[in-house]
């Protein structure tokens, strides 16, 4: 039986501006790593207003996984977001430094893949 991919995090954030940091910390095994308790996440970002409703979305994270450091890695991601009032658009362009990132999945699909992620949101 593997190790459940439920997991359980606690997390504070700080921001100033439009930049923020952030961390959280595992207090369960992380994502179906076995014996990855206390494994962490920081997360760097920041969401600046460009003009006309324009928000630049820049981040960068670095996952620990305690035990498991080959499946450790950094993300990033550079976006722009597109404010309409009645909903907002996004595009984004996301990554992470490995090219062959098999997770805890059923299926050991490639989830390090670089992808242009499209998106729309509306808040009722």
């Amino acid at each position: 039986m593997h190790p459940s991919a439920d997991t359980t995090e606690i997390y504070g954030q700080l921001g100033y501006g439009p930049a923020y940091i952030k961390y959280s910390q595992s207090v369960t095994n992380l994502f179906g790593f076995a014996n990855s308790k206390n494994s962490g996440y920081l997360d760097l970002g920041v969401n600046l207003d460009v003009t006309n409703g324009y928000t630049l979305n820049l981040h960068a994270g670095h996952q620990t996984v305690k035990n498991n450091s080959a499946s450790s890695y950094n993300d990033w991601k550079a976006g722009l977001t597109k404010d309409f009032g009645f909903l907002s658009a996004s595009i984004a362009l996301i990554g992470t430094d490995t090219n062959n990132y098999v997770g805890p999945t059923p299926d050991r699909k490639n989830l390090g893949k670089t992808a242009l992620v499209i998106g729309t949101t509306k808040t009722f």
